[in-house]
């Protein structure tokens, strides 16, 4: 409960009176969104600020002002100014309209149906997936040419009288057209009455006079009459589409917190069941390490060349619920993946609304891999960053679109320089992403600066832009420039060297068991739509809101084809956040079909009928085992009860120094694990392979390295006692399985190296200090 309710207090309801002073207030679920945006954003950076003002570590006060300012400056900002004008839950991009198109249908079946045979066990050979890819393709764009203007309005929007099976969009002109025949015809009778001129009296004059009156009258109380009963009618339909929106408001919020609840399940259930007390993923330990030197330093220079953003987070989390990093994550970990669900749901309804954010949720949260392979894995902050910033950076992009203003701006450049303060590669992402849309978009409302708001809208995105950027360069300075958290920029030049190229690129069938293979094939559905539908769209806002959705996918997906950016996989893990928004309007598409139907097209409703039969089978089935595999124990990275015991001796021990660890602890344990537990930031260790071909180096660079590596190979060599003065080294801890010390060297030297603790999986010994024997 402490750490939970430490995490609300940071993390989550600070931002709160900003979200609604920044945006037009939603519903809760993206009210809660925005408001942890900007929390997770602010606070930090609040707290970072602090403690290099002050020259300490983030202390409780400092953790508590942070908090306040937030909390308290929004409340203010909100009471003075008012909140944010605008409709609130109005979606930026019309709702597609439903496919009644028999071809694009049977395209969609036929897409579908090869993709849940593939789900179901089918051996997926190249020529079925090209396959699968041309008809979703085909069928999207297909749908969305013969929706004309790829969009129907609500039926609420549309109060007019339509006579029964007449689809809403056409109600208006079927009444204008009738109206308009008998008008008409009411007409040329009068005018025939009065060319004759034989009716009535027999004079020209008075048949013209009184029959062509008569005429005109009965026109006119025929339209009265039409006019009536059409009004009556559509007080009828307004009548019931009020009952519609009213439950629909009322089911909005259970319904996601019913999602939000089945991706908790799915997160905790298998470290609830397998892990506790301790959680799977060796990178949580690195994250406790800076984490506990925010705690008492403010920085972490030594350590890793990281961005101090989601430390800084942790550390107040622990001053203000009073528990350590090691003890929060188990409890608040699985969380995040909550918090990318609520993201995913928060950007989807921004788009096309409340139902398309359902859609988007769930299949983020229930169906959907990547995010669950970086929580297995312990990358907390990338998590964070490329699933739950990146996502809101986007949701505020399109915010900033449909209603420009000083407001929408702030909100964009404080929730994407944000994903620059969390994680190195999202900040990649986040470079592309926005050079790409200032590339694309800003030329095209320059070109179209003679259509009403498209100048206004064109200099509040570049506005919006450079705020952004100009904060985002500030956080990289201090996190990479020499005297702030990083090594100085030679030692972040040579981590980028080392970086572009290592990293083989997988083969393109593997984004569909990386990520869901349900989640991309409704996504590219979604796509192909989306991208056919931008033709259709009348105002530029709108237009760019569209490119900027296909953009990111674009370019998630072109970044994990190539190695010159030095990280394809995860590009390819976190090309899941795009693909969940864009399936959601996939599956939007089929299912909005299969309701709308209307007859006599029963060859369209059976196609339809088969295409939602075929979403919900191959998205439901793929549930089913997502949430299966993430429940059942892993054999790798979890933290072993010896080495857990060896990492308590080590912090009840630790009067200050370093220590030196093999490499490996246990399967899937690095030695960062011990320095974790144990409080140190040093000495780290790497293989000899690892060493020759480093992903990443400590900040310190090779060195320490290298004599990590001498130390535990060459414990009787005359350069250790150098080396273990130098470093000031209090403790080796050796794991005694694998070959990465020689286990018998120190137990052989007892005048050297004093053995003060021993489990069946480790041993420590306490160096002795003094020269090097003859």
């Amino acid at each position: 409960m402490r750490a939970v309710l430490g995490a609300l207090a940071a993390g989550v309801l600070p931002g709160y009176f900003w979200a609604g002073f920044l945006r037009p207030a939603g519903g809760l679920g993206e009210r809660l969104a925005y408001s942890a945006a900007i929390s997770m954003a602010s606070v930090p950076a609040l707290a970072i600020a602090q403690a290099r003002l002050f020259g300490t570590g983030v202390t409780l006060w400092q953790a508590i002002v942070s908090i306040a300012v937030v909390l308290g400056s929004g409340a203010v900002a909100l009471v003075l100014r008012g909140a944010a004008a605008g409709r609130p839950g109005s979606p930026v991009l019309p709702r597609p309209a439903a496919i009644r198109d028999v071809p694009a249908l049977a395209l969609i079946v036929v897409g579908l149906g090869l993709a849940l045979a593939s789900a179901l066990g089918l051996r997926a050979r190249w020529w079925l997936l090209l396959a699968t890819l041309i008809a979703l393709i085909a069928g999207g764009m297909l749908a969305a040419a013969k929706a004309g203007t790829a969009a129907e309005p609500p039926e609420a929007d549309i109060p007019d009288a339509r006579p029964e099976g007449t689809p809403p969009g056409r109600a208006r002109a079927a009444g204008a057209r009738a109206a308009g025949a008998r008008a008409a015809g009411a007409r040329t009778a009068g005018n025939g009455t009065a060319g004759n001129g034989t009716a009535g009296n027999g004079t020209a004059g008075n048949g013209t006079a009184g029959n062509g009156t008569a005429a005109h009258e009965a026109a006119r109380a025929d339209a009265a009459a039409i006019k009536t009963a059409g009004a009556r009618h559509g007080r009828r339909q307004d009548a019931g589409d009020g009952h519609i929106r009213q439950l629909s408001t009322v089911l909005r919020e259970p319904v996601l917190a019913i999602i939000l609840a089945l991706t908790a399940v799915r997160a905790y259930a298998g470290p609830v069941r397998h892990d506790w007390p301790y959680l799977r993923g060796s990178d949580q330990f690195s994250h406790a390490v800076m984490a506990q030197q925010m705690l008492a330093h403010g920085s972490y220079g030594t350590y890793m060349i990281y961005p101090p953003g989601f430390s800084a987070l942790t550390a107040v989390i622990c001053r203000v619920s009073g528990l350590t990093p090691l003890t929060l994550f188990p409890v608040l970990a699985p969380a995040l993946l909550v918090l990318t669900t609520l993201a995913a749901y928060a950007l989807a309804t921004r788009l096309w609304g409340w139902e398309y954010g359902l859609a988007a949720a769930a299949l983020s949260g229930l169906v959907l891999r990547g995010p669950y392979a970086s929580f297995a894995e312990g990358r907390y902050p990338d998590l964070t960053a490329a699933y739950f910033l990146l996502m809101m950076l986007v949701a505020a992009l399109i915010t900033l679109l449909a209603a420009p203003s000083v407001r929408s701006g702030l909100l964009v450049a404080v929730t994407g320089a944000a994903v620059v303060l969390y994680h190195s590669v999202a900040s990649l992402y986040l470079a592309l992403l926005l050079a790409a849309v200032a590339a694309v978009g800003l030329p095209y409302l320059l070109a179209r600066r003679r259509t009403e708001g498209a100048a206004r809208l064109a200099g509040a995105l570049a506005l919006g832009l450079a705020s952004l950027g100009v904060l985002a360069a500030a956080y990289a300075a201090y996190t990479y420039l020499p005297g702030r958290s990083g090594a100085g920029a030679s030692g972040t030049s040579t981590a980028v060297s080392i970086a572009l190229g290592s990293q083989p690129v997988l083969s393109v069938p593997h984004v569909l068991t990386a990520l869901s293979s349900s989640v991309v094939w409704l996504g590219v559905l979604g796509l192909a739509a989306l991208v056919a539908g931008i033709r259709y769209l009348r105002q530029p806002g709108q237009v760019v809101a569209a490119l900027t959705v296909a953009l990111w996918c674009g370019l998630m997906y072109t970044g994990s084809r190539t190695a010159a950016d030095g990280f394809p996989q995860r590009f390819e893990r976190d090309l899941g956040g795009p693909l969940a928004v864009l399936g959601a309007l996939g599956a939007g598409l089929v299912l909005r079909s299969l309701v709308r139907w209307r007859p006599p097209r029963r060859a369209a409703a059976a196609l339809a009928a088969a295409a939602a039969a075929a979403v919900i089978a191959i998205a439901g089935l793929q549930a089913v085992r997502a949430a299966l595999a993430d429940a059942h124990p892993v054999h790798v990275g979890i933290l072993d009860p010896d080495v857990a015991a060896a990492g308590a001796w080590l912090r009840q021990h630790n009067t200050g120094g370093t220590i030196i660890s093999t490499p490996a602890m246990n399967p899937g344990i690095t030695n960062r694990a011990v320095l974790a537990m144990g409080g140190y930031t040093g000495l780290q260790s790497y293989s000899a392979f690892r060493i020759a071909h480093p992903r990443s180096l400590p900040a310190a660079g090779r060195a320490p390295l290298l004599d990590s590596r001498e130390v535990l190979l060459h414990p009787a060599s005359c350069r250790v006692p150098g080396i273990l003065a130098g470093q000031d080294v209090r403790y080796i801890v050796l794991y005694r399985f694998g070959h990465a010390a020689d286990l018998a060297g120190f137990g052989a030297d007892q005048a050297r190296y004093r053995r003060v603790f021993e489990n069946p999986s480790v041993v420590i010994y306490a160096p002795a200090r003094g020269p090097c024997p003859a």
